[in-house]
């Protein structure tokens, strides 16, 4: 009994844990989307968010591995007396809505992000585009200007000697 309880202990507080780090994602998240309406588009920090997003991520998914481990342990001994436990299956469903909400929350985000960033993304490939072209554009003329003046200068200098 001493076991589960403290397995389930530890379970509540790999929950608490995942709570705080979706909150972190959920955080950088908003801070992505403030980046995506800024006029001009900050691809360093952007990244940056991304990067420490990702080691949130990282953690959730071995809390939750850890969690679906343990939990296996011990599910058969709260089946049989869910009473004695139920002091701590309720803390863990609480922790678990919440998580549950945040999750929630954050693919809505993730998903208003990811349209905004395509069309940042557009943006930028359209400044490309039009980069390249006025780049062939000066280069064309002044390759044409160039051999314009080669021809005007061939008219007045008599080459031969």
């Amino acid at each position: 009994m001493q076991e589960v309880i403290a397995t389930l202990e530890l379970l509540i507080q790999g929950l608490s844990t995942k709570r705080k780090r979706l909150q972190s994602i959920h955080e950088l998240t908003k801070a992505q989307q403030a980046l995506l309406v800024q006029e001009t588009f900050d691809m360093k920090s952007f990244n940056k968010l991304l990067k420490k997003k990702q080691e949130d991520i990282n953690q959730v998914v071995q809390i939750d591995e850890g969690f679906a481990e343990t939990y296996k342990r011990i599910q058969k001994q709260i089946m049989k007396h869910p009473k004695m436990y139920a002091e701590y299956i309720r803390s863990m469903q609480s922790e678990l809505k919440i998580i549950s909400d945040l999750s929630i929350e954050i693919t809505v985000l993730e998903e208003r992000n990811n349209l905004k960033f395509k069309e940042v993304s557009k943006g930028m490939k359209e400044y490309i585009r039009s980069f390249r072209t006025n780049k062939k554009s000066v280069t064309n003329y002044y390759k044409n200007y160039n051999k314009q003046q080669e021809s005007v200068r061939d008219r007045f200098f008599d080459s031969q000697k």
